[in-house]
């Protein structure tokens, strides 16, 4: 796998909204809301090409039920895939990866720490531009090494999504809207 780190793409906002009629399509009265998150939601963040996608659902109980309708749209279905309480789906169509991850409505912990990643991005970018800059480090560093890439992000993004999450609810609570 070799690592490359584009510029932002302004067509990821249209990938993202394609793929996002499908799961609504797929899903239909189970879903209650999707979101486009991580680094390709962030205007002007360079990423990698992958549109990674949030989708709540009502039961997630009951996604394995759905799993022939998104292996039909061109999704592999991974099941947890290392998070309890998540169910992973993953395609790749010309060279854009896209990754759904759904969670329960319940999951509050799970749902509100990747908006507030997202949100905090594009509230801070000087904070995004960083960590852009991170990532294109990390590539030349590890051209064709996910594990090495990754592991050098981790500390980074684990301290960026404390600070997040609090800014989130801070900024919410304060609104009452959680």
């Amino acid at each position: 796998m070799n690592i490359k780190i584009l510029p932002y793409n302004t067509s990821w906002t249209e990938d993202y909204k394609e793929a996002s009629l499908s799961i609504k399509n797929i899903l239909g009265n189970l879903l209650v809301d999707v979101y486009h998150v991580g680094s390709t939601a962030v205007k002007g963040l360079s990423s990698r090409p992958i549109i990674d996608i949030m989708a709540v659902v009502k039961d997630i109980g009951i996604i394995e039920d759905y799993e022939d309708m998104f292996e039909s749209f061109g999704y592999e279905c991974l099941g947890e895939f290392g998070l309890p309480g998540r169910r992973h789906y993953r395609k790749c169509i010309n060279g854009i990866a896209y990754h759904l991850d759904i969670f329960d409505i319940y999951n509050e912990k799970e749902i509100i720490r990747f908006l507030a990643f997202r949100d905090y991005l594009r509230e801070y970018p000087e904070e995004a531009s960083f960590y852009g800059e991170l990532k294109q480090a990390l590539a030349l560093q590890f051209p064709e090494d996910l594990e090495g890439y990754s592991i050098g992000k981790s500390v980074f993004i684990d301290n960026l999504e404390k600070k997040a999450v609090e800014w989130y609810i801070n900024k919410f609570s304060v609104n009452g809207d959680i």
